[in-house]
């Protein structure tokens, strides 16, 4: 909702916004979420996920085995890493194969690595 505001003998009309950013504003406010993050909420919410005293790391690396199902014990770079059905899989440059190359974000509570999040990278030349 907007309102008119006339101003002078010049016949000008001038509308405000400000009856709809402010309840706007207030709306996501309320939910958490600033104006210019509006659109990173979808962002990665792996943090939401872990241990917030376990280290997160990250690494890069081939894929060398994955399960048939995508969820169990993959090897990437002669490591292996536990993926569960939480674990986000980003296949943007290609497709989470053998052979593909990934980056790998999770926590190592020194004996399992737990992947979070695995995005498939442009193959290195």
């Amino acid at each position: 909702m907007t309102t008119r505001i006339e101003q002078g003998w010049s016949g000008r009309t001038y509308w405000s916004r400000s009856a709809v950013v402010l309840p706007l504003l207030g709306i996501m406010m309320a939910l958490g979420t600033s104006p210019a993050l509006a659109g990173d909420h979808d962002r990665d919410r792996s943090h939401e996920r872990h241990d917030s005293n376990v280290p997160e790391s990250k690494f890069y690396g081939k894929v060398e085995k994955i399960p048939a199902e995508r969820i169990g014990t993959w090897v990437v770079n002669k490591r292996e890493i536990t993926v569960t059905k939480d674990t986000r899989i980003k296949e943007e440059h290609g497709s989470a194969v053998t052979g593909a190359y990934v980056e790998v974000e999770g926590t190592n509570n020194g004996t399992l690595f737990t992947a979070h999040k695995i995005d498939v990278k442009r193959p290195r030349k």
